[in-house]
C-alpha cells in the first residue's frame, strides 16, 4: 500500500494557510537541488517558500549543519567541504579518505552530525557507512580530518525487514543543540526501500524499523529523493523535519516528522522535486 499520487499532489493546497508556521520560526533550511549543483536556502522555515538559490562550483552529495559551530558541511565522493550559506562558496577541508571510503557516483547520501562526538556520518543508498572526523577532532586523535568506513547498513535479525537490502537516503541525530556537544544522541534514518523511519546503530550499521512513514494516516511510497534533519532547542527536545517526494510525483513537500510514529505532517509544498539533501539550523 502506498500514499497515492493525487493526495501528495495536494500538499501545497492543504498547507496554504501555514497554520503551523510559528512552530518553525527561528530556523533556516538548506537543501540540494539539480543533482547537488544548486544550494537552496530557506532563510526562515516559517516562510519556506521564500528561498534563495546559489550555483555550486561542484556537485555535493550530502548536506549537514554542524551544531557546535553552526557551519554548513557537504560531502562528495572524495571530498568534504564547508559551504557558505550566504553565497554558496565552497571550501575544501582537505580531508583524507580511506581506500574503501567511497560513496558511489550515483548513490543518494544521508549525512548528519553526531553531536555527542562532533563527527558526521554519511550513509549511502547502497549501504556504505562512513564517518568524517573534523579537523581538531578529539585530543590529538589520529582520525582528525579523515573519512573512514564502518559496517554497511543492514536490518538486524528479528526485525520485520530483515533480509531486505536498505536504501537509506537521509539520516538525523537527536540533541542537535547549538553551540556545544550533547551528552547523548540517537540516530534516525529514512529508508526508501521499506518506506520506513528506522534507527541506525552508528558504526555497527544495524537498522531497526520504527514505523512506516505516513501522511494523513496513509503510507507513502518514498522515492529516495529529499532529506531529513533534527534541530534541538535544548537537550531532550527534538524538532524533526524532512523533504519528502513520493514515487510518481514531480514535486516534493516539507514535513515535520513524529519520531515515535513516523507520521509526516505537511508544512508546505515546495513547487519542485529532485532534492538530494536537507539540513536545518538556527536562523541566519
Amino acid at each position: 500500500m502506498f500514499y497515492r499520487t493525487t493526495a501528495l499532489a495536494t500538499v501545497a493546497a492543504l498547507t496554504a494557510s501555514m497554520a503551523h508556521a510559528d512552530a518553525h520560526a527561528g530556523l533556516s533550511g538548506y537543501a540540494l537541488a539539480n543533482g547537488g549543483s544548486t544550494l537552496v536556502v530557506m532563510a526562515d522555515l516559517s516562510n519556506p517558500s521564500a528561498v534563495s538559490t546559489y550555483d555550486l562550483e561542484m556537485p555535493i552529495a550530502g548536506l549537514a549543519t554542524r551544531p557546535v559551530t553552526g557551519e554548513l558541511y557537504g560531502i562528495s565522493d572524495g571530498m568534504v567541504v564547508t559551504i557558505n550559506p550566504m553565497s554558496g562558496e565552497i571550501t575544501d577541508t582537505g580531508a583524507t579518505f580511506a581506500d574503501d571510503a567511497m560513496l558511489g557516483a550515483d548513490a543518494m547520501v544521508a549525512f548528519d552530525f553526531n553531536n555527542a562526538i562532533d563527527a558526521v556520518r554519511a550513509v549511502s543508498s547502497e549501504g556504505t557507512n562512513l564517518v568524517y572526523f573534523p579537523e581538531g577532532f578529539g585530543d590529538n586523535d589520529e582520525r582528525a580530518n579523515s573519512v573512514l568506513r564502518f559496517t554497511d547498513a543492514f536490518y538486524v535479525d528479528g526485525d520485520a525487514n530483515v533480509g531486505t537490502t536498505p536504501m537509506i537516503f537521509a539520516n538525523a541525530y537527536t540533541n542537535a543543540i547549538v553551540g556545544s556537544t550533547a551528552e547523548s544522541t540517537f540516530q534516525y534514518a529514512l529508508d526508501a526501500e521499506t518506506d520506513s523511519l528506522v534507527a541506525l546503530a552508528n558504526n555497527a550499521g544495524e537498522l531497526t524499523t520504527i514505523a512506516a512513514v505516513t501522511v494523513e494516516g496513509e503510507p507513502i511510497d518514498l522515492s529516495g529523493m529529499g532529506g531529513f534533519d533534527i534541530f534541538s532547542p535544548e537537550e531532550g527536545t527534538d524538532q524533526a523535519y524532512a523533504i519528502l517526494q513520493a514515487e510518481g510525483v514531480d514535486d516534493a513537500g516539507l514535513f515535520s516528522i513524529d519520531l515515535e510514529t513516523g507520521a509526516a505532517t505537511p508544512i508546505t509544498g515546495l513547487g519542485m522535486g529532485g532534492f538530494t539533501g536537507f539540513a536545518v539550523g538556527a536562523a541566519m
